[in-house]
Formats: structure tokens, C-alpha cells, sequence
């Protein structure tokens, strides 16, 4: 068996001469150099409530586990101005009693023996030797035996003395309730199109919809379309060509522009001398004359950003 997987199989698992079902309520700390940086991670359980807590030079991250839920909160620990990430898991989320039988399994091919009993960080242990591949001297395991966790690993080394690569401390207890409230501030909520398109127009943004994102709807109707400073929401009438499709259309009075037949998706353009405007646009055609706006944010600057929006409702809706 390669080596590195040995070693996989002996940090994720426990020898399976464990009796019990492994504790809902506990705390872990493990100290594990196997593959890199000295890694300290310490697992607190109270039954669906679970944090891990990994440190490594020059990192510290903690993450908060609702195991019923299955949702996480995580955050810089060594920032105490972190904000807090949310997310989602599925299956195991890092439970350090798991793999028991895999780990004994893996071990017999290695023709581990027995090597009697001794008492580790409090805790009576089984010990077991068992030779790596590529070393001649005998590694060893201390394995709890109750719940089959493991409590140290012995590495005989390619040259040198043996080295211990993996060590846990364990209570099994519930840690205090403010081990699962999380010190990371809320992240800032992600702001809706509602919230985008409000402070865009300076009123309601349910009254509007992006004309550049959605699905297009079927069916035709008139378009009526014009230019408006944003915020302020008064119009601009005159001073720009508008082009669809590669096509110019004429502008009417007080700066309106009719459009009918427009296919699903089109291209529309706003020219100016100094720049212009463009994108496409989803048609959206649930009434029989639909409202279109280019809505700038300075408009003797329009290079400085333009939005296209649908009129949903409200007092610009069929004008």
C-alpha cells in the first residue's frame, strides 16, 4: 500500500476496536505534521451544534457547523474585524470519530500487532506497531478504545529517531454555549436588482426590471423608449441618436422613440458626441405597450455608466 495513503487512512480514522458509538458532545484537538505546516484543529460538539477550528502558520480559520441545517458560518479568526462567510455541506462535515473500521482494515494489511496498553493524555489506549513502507523501524498507534479514536502516531522515519506526527486531546463533555456563537460581524447583505434599480432612480425599484437580464418574453407589443437622468428622473429629449440593430430610428418629439416588431433580443444604442450607450435587451411584451429606459448617470459624461430598465408600474408605466 502507498505510503501516503496509509497515512490518510490514519489521520481520517480510528482503529475499529471501538465498542461504542462515538459521543454527540465533546471537544477535540488535534495536532497533525503527517504532510506539511504543523496543523492544530480543535472540533467542539454539542449534539447538531459542531465548530472547527484549524490553525496553521499564519492562519486561523473557524467555522461554525449546524448539523441539522447543514449550513455553515466561517471566518478569519485572526481578524477581529472578519466578516462572516455563509455556506452549505453536504455528508460528513469533519466528524474526527469517523472511519473506524476502514482505518482497522487498512491496518491488518500492514500485519499491525498488538503491543499492549499504556495511558495517553489521561486517556487508557491501545497500542498497536506496525511497519511503513520505505522504513525499517516499527511505527506505532494509541488508539482509544471505547470510541476507537486515535490519541498519537509514532512515524519511524527513512533515517532518524521516530517522530510523533499525530496527537489528540480529548474531553468528552459539552463545551460551553458560547463556543458556537460566532464573533465574525454579519457580511453586509447583497444588494437585490430592487435595491440596484432604487438607487438608480431615486424611488421605487419594484416599479422597474433590468432590460438586460431575464427571460424574453413572447408575443409583441409597442415599445415606447426615452432617455432619463438618473436619480432626478427627468427626461432628455433631444441631443442623441438611437440606433437598433445597426439601424438608426428616428427620434420623435420631446425625445421618444417607437419601436415595433422588435424580436426577442436586439441590440439598442444611444449616440452622443462625447460616447454613447449600449446593450442588449430582452423584450419584454406583457402588455400591449411596454415603457423602455436608458437611465444615465451623468448624462454629459454617459461613458460614466447608463442602465437599461423596463417600466413595471408606476408613473412612467405606458408613456
Amino acid at each position: 500500500m502507498p505510503k501516503r495513503l496509509m497515512l490518510s487512512c490514519l489521520v481520517t480514522a480510528a482503529i475499529a476496536c471501538a465498542q461504542n458509538a462515538p459521543p454527540v458532545s465533546y471537544t477535540v484537538v488535534q495536532e497533525n505534521s503527517l504532510f506539511g505546516p504543523a496543523t492544530t484543529m480543535t472540533v467542539y460538539r454539542d449534539g447538531a451544534k459542531a465548530v472547527i477550528d484549524i490553525v496553521q502558520p499564519g492562519t486561523h480559520v473557524r467555522s461554525i457547523y449546524d448539523l441539522q441545517a447543514h449550513t455553515t458560518i466561517s471566518w478569519d479568526a485572526s481578524d477581529a474585524a472578519a466578516e462572516c462567510g455563509n455556506g452549505t455541506f453536504k455528508g460528513d462535515w469533519g466528524d474526527p470519530f469517523l472511519g473506524a473500521a476502514a482505518l482497522m482494515d487498512e491496518l491488518k494489511k500492514q500485519h499491525a500487532t498488538p503491543a499492549g496498553t499504556e495511558t495517553l493524555n489521561g486517556v487508557s489506549t491501545a497500542v498497536s506497531e506496525f511497519v511503513m513502507e520505505g522504513t525499517t523501524g516499527k511505527s506505532k498507534v494509541w488508539v482509544e478504545p471505547k470510541y476507537g479514536m486515535i490519541m498519537r502516531i509514532l512515524m519511524a522515519q527513512a533515517s532518524g529517531p521516530p517522530k510523533v506526527v499525530y496527537e489528540t486531546r480529548m474531553t468528552v463533555a459539552a463545551p460551553p454555549g458560547a463556543t458556537f456563537v460566532p464573533s465574525c460581524k454579519a457580511a453586509a447583505p447583497v444588494p437585490t436588482d430592487e435595491d440596484k434599480i432604487s438607487a438608480i432612480v431615486g424611488g421605487p425599484g419594484s416599479d422597474y426590471a433590468f432590460a438586460n437580464k431575464g427571460e424574453p418574453s413572447n408575443g409583441g407589443c409597442m415599445i415606447l423608449f426615452h432617455v432619463f437622468r438618473a436619480g432626478v428622473m427627468t427626461p432628455v429629449t433631444s441631443g442623441f441618436q438611437v440606433v437598433v440593430d445597426g439601424k438608426e430610428v428616428p427620434v420623435l418629439a420631446n425625445g421618444l422613440i417607437r419601436l415595433v416588431n422588435m424580436p426577442k433580443q436586439f441590440i439598442m444604442e444611444v449616440r452622443v458626441p462625447s460616447g454613447g450607450a449600449s446593450g442588449p435587451i430582452f423584450r419584454q411584451c406583457n402588455k400591449p405597450q411596454t415603457t423602455l429606459l436608458l437611465v444615465a448617470k451623468n448624462w454629459d459624461k454617459l461613458g460614466e455608466g447608463a442602465d437599461w430598465l423596463w417600466v413595471k408600474s408606476g408613473k412612467f408605466a405606458g408613456q
